[in-house]
């Protein structure tokens, strides 16, 4: 249970300190990675590929588990959305294949916003091994909130696809996929997706979740406990898409020929 070597990005603040300091509590040796370096916390700016060639290369000893929690919201530059959210997270992932345990797992922070990305599934599956300037220049004509939903979307597809090539390796991979989360970037998704859909969302859940809550579902899928669990992109909002759902479903019952979005 105990005497793991996990990596998390995002470790400065949020979800992803929160999952730095359960893992602790665990008795695991945790990597605190994010953009700035500070007390415990190893800098890397997930926004410049050779800074995470570098940082990788700079880990000596295996690692049991990685996290990748570190994402921007619908407020900053769509391009550097996709690098931070996908292709950082692709890049960091690769580089670290070697120096991977066996077996190891994998975790990543998606979002139920993914469900807004409606490009086609079998264009996001050609796109998850594109090369980076490919990824980069689908944010051409996006903006923010549209370029979040995106990158999300792709991390679930690349997930499951990784999950699949690898289960003979001794590598899961799963995802977690929040709705909104108490944390310092709330007010990033009340600007970039309206403040009426964040205020629908804690409706509809009760509440919005914690930092905890989302680290609490994210260590379980890092932990030994989850060995049959791979490939899962597990939602983590309260119920929020499952009410949302229902009553999509029983709007369309009581009037049939209403178009659904």
């Amino acid at each position: 249970m105990s005497g793991r070597r996990i990596l998390v990005t995002g470790a400065a603040s949020g979800i992803g300190q929160a999952l730095a300091d359960h893992m602790r509590g665990r008795g695991d040796e945790v990597i605190s990675v994010d953009r700035e370096e500070g007390a415990d916390i190893l800098g890397c700016d997930l926004s410049n590929p050779a800074a995470i060639a570098a940082f990788a290369d700079g880990l000596s000893r295996p690692l049991d588990g990685v996290a990748h929690v570190a994402g921007l919201p619908g407020t900053h530059p769509p391009e550097t959305i996709l690098q931070v959210n996908f292709c950082a997270m692709r890049q960091l992932t690769g580089a670290l294949g070697p120096k991977l345990a066996t077996p190891a797992t994998l975790v990543a922070v998606s979002s139920i916003t993914a469900h807004r990305c409606t490009l086609p599934e079998a264009r996001l599956a050609d796109l998850i091994d594109a090369p980076d300037d490919a990824i980069l220049s689908q944010a051409a004509g996006m903006d923010g909130t549209e370029a979040y939903a995106f990158s999300k979307r792709l991390v679930n597809i690349w997930v499951e696809a990784l999950a699949a090539r690898t289960s003979d390796t001794g590598l899961r991979a799963n995802a977690v996929a929040p709705g909104p989360v108490e944390t310092p970037i709330l007010g990033d998704f009340r600007k970039s997706m309206g403040r009426e859909k964040i205020a629908k969302a804690a409706e509809l859940a009760g509440r919005h979740g914690t930092p905890s809550e989302i680290a609490t579902a994210a260590a379980f899928l890092l932990s030994p406990e989850a060995s049959w669990v791979n490939g899962v992109i597990l939602d983590c909002d309260g119920g929020f898409n499952a009410a949302r759902r229902v009553a999509a479903r029983s709007q369309t019952e009581t009037n049939p020929h209403r178009e659904t979005a």
